[in-house]
């Protein structure tokens, strides 16, 4: 008999990890800020340029080729770039399923984090690209139609408004339906670390009589977001308050003009040890917050996938091969 899962858990779990396993926490977060460091690095001698020279149009660009002194130059801008999003999309696979295990493994620890190169990765990657595409094409198809009744809507001087609310209702229907899928959706990944398998078949079988119980996990997911988002949003407002404050302790505020901020950040560029090491002090804590955002959407539905998705039977050495 299949069992359940309960969506008090399912929330919590993000929660169990973040504080149950700090270290781990962390340790997902450097590895989901390396890219961004890559990034930094691509764009920090275009900054230092656009700051010497005070071209602040070369800071709102986006890298074109004329803003580069070289051919070169700009060729190694993008392969930065690239990398950068190369190492994204890795640290993504890497550190949703090392989440997973997390989630699935309870009490029990891991020297690594969790993180590990497996034919987990190389499954929960195959199904990913899989979900991404699928999805991408089934609203290509809902774009085309969607356009076509809005294009006949407008074409016909409001005499045909049933065409454009058709248009709206496609976009709204298929909206929520992707929603209410996407909870069935996720439980793939999971159950393919369960079953050590590109689990499509047993990921969605598993969702059976779930969906809405998946749905309203998905809802209360959003309003946890929210409100996590809101109580940041109020530090973020203490914080900006607090600095004001602190700058107007200054003798003439209106000092700091373009160019006496230009100033200040070439000063810290010549001598970047100072930030580097406030730097050093807040990665931590950025560490464990960009990993905790990645298991807010990722531990629920492995927990929801332990509950639903049948372990397979192994003997012997498998079974400790098997779990996650």
């Amino acid at each position: 008999m299949r069992r359940g899962f309960s969506i008090g858990d399912a929330v919590a779990a993000p929660f169990r990890l973040a504080f149950g396993k700090p270290l781990s926490t962390i340790a997902w977060g450097l590895v989901l800020l390396i890219p961004s460091v890559v990034a930094i690095a691509a764009v920090a001698p275009l900054f230092a340029e656009a700051m010497q020279t005070g071209d602040a149009a070369v800071l709102a660009s986006e890298g074109d080729l004329e803003d580069f002194e070289s051919f070169s130059q700009f060729m190694a801008f993008q392969a930065w770039s690239g990398l950068s999003n190369i190492l994204g999309l890795l640290a993504t696979l890497l550190v949703t399923t090392a989440v997973i295990r997390a989630a699935m493994a309870g009490r029990r620890g891991d020297g690594a984090a969790f993180l590990r190169f497996s034919r987990d990765e190389f499954h929960v990657a195959v199904i990913g690209i899989a979900i991404v595409v699928g999805t991408v094409i089934v609203w290509i198809v809902l774009g085309v139609l969607i356009a076509g009744f809005g294009i006949a809507g407008g074409v016909s001087g409001g005499e045909m408004t049933w065409s454009a609310l058709t248009a709206v209702a496609i976009g709204l229907i298929g909206l929520f339906a992707t929603l209410v899928l996407w909870g069935r959706l996720s439980l793939i990944a999971p159950a393919a670390v369960i079953t050590k398998t590109l689990a499509f078949d047993e990921g969605w079988r598993a969702g059976r009589g779930q969906t809405a119980k998946l749905f309203l996990l998905m809802l209360t997911l959003f309003a946890v977001t929210i409100l996590i988002g809101m109580v940041v949003f109020v530090l973020i407002l203490i914080a900006a308050v607090a600095l004001g404050a602190g700058m107007a302790q200054f003798d003439d505020p209106s000092a700091w003009d373009d160019e006496a901020i230009n100033a200040w950040v070439l000063a810290q560029m010549e001598n970047p040890w100072p930030m580097l090491g406030v730097g050093a002090l807040m990665l931590p804590v950025l560490a464990w917050i960009s990993g905790f955002s990645q298991a807010l959407w990722t531990a629920p539905f492995a927990v929801a996938a332990q509950g639903l998705v049948p372990r397979p039977e192994l003997a012997g050495a498998d079974v400790e091969t098997a779990n996650p």
